[in-house]
């Protein structure tokens, strides 16, 4: 444990990403003292990137406008613009080449070359129909196996699995559980999408203002070595230049491996494993031909996301090309070059560029057999006064909305649980 110096809180959290930004607000609003502490700078995989006037996120982010991060945000009184994405989608099939309108919707279904006369009704009727499907007795199911009892066939299994792969980051659709995946379908469907002005450091800026505002001390690059018991019934969260000793604390850091590695007994958490992707983000001169291509025999995505949102210099456009599921860095970045150009992008068009390779866009995916309800709760940390907050937290949602629901829930479970142990606490704590 550090000793350099000690810092007293009723709250400390772990991990400044969405979650524990979170967190940290909805405890100093509801009255604690709180220190919130990062390794690095507020934001996690939140965070955007300027380069030469264009706003790169760390991959294609879109915010569900029917999602549950949507409502946390409300509460905090975070503000934020986008536009939808556009609604021109192609299918791409890597092993021809060939590119052809991807059938989302009625009209883009009469038009479509991808599938037949047969699949076409049947999509239909299914993508009419989904918003009225019950998600969670599909837990048991992966979305892969759930999507064959459809009774779509070959085409129409790859055009939907396509649109499953987009809207939960899973490359793999066996490992990611049916509840999860068509909650995720429902939301786009019902709400659809934004892609955010300013990209999602919009989200985070407005995130750290309203910690600031509350009141919470931010620790920047702050590595916590470990979170121990310490005297009448505080915890001390070390790291290796300070120790924060506070009544409660919240572990917002990363995925399991993570928080397993801070808390003195490990819990056995049973959880799916994490979902990767590598990433390649332009910044372009020119608008490409196609604006958003899924890919239907790989796992595959082409998105434009300016000049519908404003993220590039005028005249600009912002590309994120990506692979669900890494593999070696030439392969995916060869495949990522090659739906780009496959997609109208012209090399000599490129003003910057950036490769992300194995990305962890969720840390751990829910399990088929357990869906969503499996994953630990936020008071499931094996700890008393000590609870969870992330992506891979509670029964609610998938990606951001995981991380901001579950932040949310923490905040309040932690600031009730520090500021109910004043009394027995004393000064040993100060506000």
């Amino acid at each position: 444990m550090g000793d350099d110096r000690t810092i007293d809180a009723e709250v400390a959290v772990v991990g400044a990403g969405l979650a524990g930004l979170a967190a940290a607000t909805v405890a100093a609003r509801a009255g604690a003292s709180v220190v919130l502490l990062d390794v690095r700078t507020a934001g996690g995989r939140a965070r955007s990137d300027e380069r030469d006037g264009f706003m790169l996120n760390q991959g294609p982010h879109a915010l569900y406008r029917a999602g549950a991060g949507v409502g946390v945000l409300g509460r905090l009184g975070i503000r934020f613009q986008g536009s939808l994405p556009p609604s021109d989608v192609a299918g791409y099939r890597q092993a021809t080449g060939d590119l052809g309108v991807l059938p989302t919707s009625p009209a883009s279904l009469l038009r479509s070359p991808l599938v037949g006369v047969a699949d076409k009704v049947r999509l239909a009727r299914l993508l009419a129909s989904l918003p009225k499907f019950e998600a969670a007795p599909l837990a048991p199911l992966s979305a892969a196996e759930w999507i064959e009892t459809l009774g779509l066939k070959t085409d129409g299994t790859a055009v939907l699995s396509a649109l499953t792969r987009v809207t939960t980051y899973a490359g793999d659709l066996h490992l990611i559980s049916a509840d999860a995946a068509l909650g995720q379908l429902q939301l786009a469907i019902e709400g659809n999408v934004l892609y955010l002005d300013g990209g999602w450091q919009t989200l985070v800026d407005g995130l750290a203002a309203a910690a600031s505002a509350a009141g919470v001390r931010l620790l920047e690059g702050e590595r916590v070595t470990a979170v121990q018991a310490g005297k009448q019934g505080t915890w001390e969260v070390g790291t290796p230049a300070a120790n924060v000793r506070a009544a409660s604390v919240v572990i917002a850091a990363g995925g399991p491996d993570a928080a397993r590695a801070m808390l003195p007994n490990a819990p056995n958490w049973e959880l799916g494993g994490p979902a990767t992707a590598a990433c390649l983000d332009l910044g372009l001169y020119d608008l490409p031909a196609t604006k958003v291509a899924y890919g239907l025999d790989e796992p595959l995505y082409f998105s434009t996301h300016s000049p519908n949102a404003r993220l590039a210099p005028t005249g600009g456009v912002v590309v994120h090309v990506m692979r669900y599921g890494t593999r070696t860095s030439p392969q995916d970045r060869t495949a990522l070059w090659a739906l780009a150009e496959r997609c109208g992008v012209s090399k000599d068009k490129v003003a910057v560029q950036r490769f992300l390779h194995k990305m962890t866009v969720c840390h751990a995916l829910p399990r088929p057999g357990t869906g969503l309800a499996g994953r630990p709760g936020t008071d499931m940390a094996g700890a008393a006064a000590v609870f969870l907050a992330g992506d891979w937290v509670g029964p609610v949602g998938l990606l951001a909305d995981a991380a901001l629901a579950s932040g949310e829930a923490a905040g309040h479970a932690a600031a009730q649980r520090a500021i109910s142990a004043r009394p027995s606490i004393g000064a040993m704590v100060e506000r």
